[in-house]
């Protein structure tokens, strides 16, 4: 009785443990800590004005408008759970991911030298911009409202609404983009292209980057959990949060790019937004000699633009 009553104890404690992390990380997941805007764009010589604008649902965006002298102009939309400046990986809590560091500004600089305009900020619950009613990421569930309103933002500017726009969407901020397109096909007849740089299905994105922080038990434990609580929380299952039904709405040009050695990705499901996209279209799966993490492939156009700028002077 004694020793069943011990094996009780650890069984119950064990599950009282795991359901405690599974609370936490799906308050991570759902959540996001912010990243303050540490970098102004005149630290790397660049002019810039501050800029906000609102979204349908009456949310606060904030960002950076960077003027170039073409006429050509370029709307970066970040990650989840990132600001328009980056990822700061003491910014983490205790659900600790990665150290890499992710700075945008390379990247939006090799962009200017270009000539191109650059607006870049902040999406929902990041950074400067405003908190949605319940604070949490949809993955471009909700985010995709924000496209909509730095769209609506650019119309309404006499210096920048005969532009030639083009999108340079990342991760929750490429599904965004995508979901808005089929939400308002009208809105973006007039994008030159998109550049989306590794969209992502929430549900294998996650499940993967459990197993590979951890192990495949854990990911085989825990996620189930995650997912359930998450639902419970969000509304939404993570399987609802990806942009695959979406990519037949897609209204410009597009070019799926995506790190090969990712190893929280699922590179069949890039593989299948491509295929569900329509003409014309294009995907890259990068690889270098050394295997690049996800956060490297948001670092690698300020040091290797030449992709990036390629495909934006083919189409504009």
């Amino acid at each position: 009785m004694i020793v069943a009553g011990i094996v009780g104890i650890v069984i119950g404690s064990f599950l009282f443990v795991l359901l405690l992390i599974a609370v936490y990380f799906s308050y991570s997941l759902l959540y996001p800590m912010n990243h303050p805007i540490i970098e102004k764009p005149d630290e790397y010589d660049m002019d810039y004005e501050d800029i906000e604008f609102q979204t349908e649902d009456d949310i606060t965006l904030k960002g950076w408008f960077i003027p170039s002298s073409s006429d050509n102009l370029i709307i970066m939309v970040h990650p989840g759970y990132f600001s328009r400046v980056g990822f700061d990986p003491k910014n983490q809590g205790l659900a600790r991911i990665t150290k890499i560091e992710v700075k945008y500004l390379p990247v939006v600089k090799q962009l200017h030298q270009a000539g191109y305009n650059i607006i870049f900020f902040d999406l929902r619950n990041h950074g400067e911009s405003g908190k949605s009613k319940n604070g949490i990421v949809y993955v471009g569930l909700d985010e995709y409202k924000d496209v909509h309103a730095v769209m609506n933002y650019v119309n309404s500017k006499t210096n920048l609404k005969s532009m030639n726009l083009s999108f340079f969407s990342m991760c929750t901020g490429a599904n965004a983009t995508i979901i808005a397109m089929k939400e308002k096909p009208e809105m973006y007849k007039n994008v030159k292209c998109m550049l989306a740089l590794q969209p992502v299905a929430a549900n294998h994105f996650i499940f993967n980057m459990v197993k590979n922080l951890y192990t495949v038990i854990s990911a085989i434990i825990m996620v189930p959990l995650v997912t359930i609580i998450s639902r419970i929380w969000s509304g939404k299952w993570f399987s609802e949060m990806s942009p695959l039904e979406y990519c037949d709405g897609i209204t410009s040009p597009v070019y799926f790019v995506q790190a090969k050695t990712d190893k929280w990705a699922t590179l069949s499901d890039i593989q299948q937004f491509y295929d569900n996209s329509p003409d014309p279209k294009e995907i890259l799966f990068v690889e270098e000699e050394q295997p690049l993490h996800r956060f490297d492939m948001y670092n690698y156009f300020g040091e290797k633009p030449e992709i990036m700028l390629n495909y934006f002077e083919k189409y504009m």
